[in-house]
């Protein structure tokens, strides 16, 4: 189970990451300690011995209403939303390839953060060209969107925000004050 960000080249895709110090979780988590250290204070994300960061010690830097969920948590969540949906499917919701719109939450899927309603964000680890890919699962209207091509250009495009006071996912800006990354939804 994937639960958290590779620092290879083979996770990373087409990205020309060539260590763990050029991936970027390593990259981020950097530019927090040097610009946001009250930020940095709350960070827990170290790379294992296998180069993997558990995206929950990243917990802080995800967009508002997200948090990181930890692998224990991944694995609980990911089995009680198959489950409920298994209970009562979606018939006219045929399973894809992945990057493609579900209605049901599927076993393949690898929840990575959640807003403590049943809504997750994950990993679609279906196969197909596509698979890696963010999503975002709306439980109660069964709506899907698919968000990144991957966990690395999710952290990517957080850490571009973080550096420039950029906007993720179209609607919150980052921004740093007193030590702290903080996130300001766009209306």
């Amino acid at each position: 189970m994937v639960t958290g960000t590779r620092a290879t080249p083979e996770a990373a895709g087409d990205a020309k990451i060539v260590g763990v110090t050029d991936h970027p979780a390593t990259l981020l988590r950097e530019w927090v300690r040097e610009h946001a250290p009250v930020t940095f204070a709350t960070l827990t994300a170290q790379p294992d011995d296998r180069g993997v960061f558990l995206l929950s010690g990243l917990r802080d830097l995800f967009p508002p209403m997200w948090e990181a969920m930890t692998p224990e948590s991944s694995a609980r969540q990911r089995v009680w939303l198959a489950e409920l949906c298994e209970r009562s499917p979606h018939p006219e919701d045929p399973d894809g390839p992945a990057g493609t719109p579900s209605a049901d939450f599927r076993r393949t899927f690898l929840p990575i953060a959640s807003n403590g309603s049943g809504d997750v964000l994950y990993v679609d680890e279906r196969p197909g060209p596509e698979s890696g890919c963010v999503c975002q699962w709306w439980h109660d209207d069964y709506m899907w969107a698919k968000l990144w091509p991957s966990v690395d250009a999710m952290l990517t495009d957080v850490l571009q925000a973080v550096r420039t006071g950029g906007v993720v996912l179209g609607k919150y800006r980052a921004q740093v004050r007193d030590g702290v990354v903080g996130w300001v939804f766009l209306d």
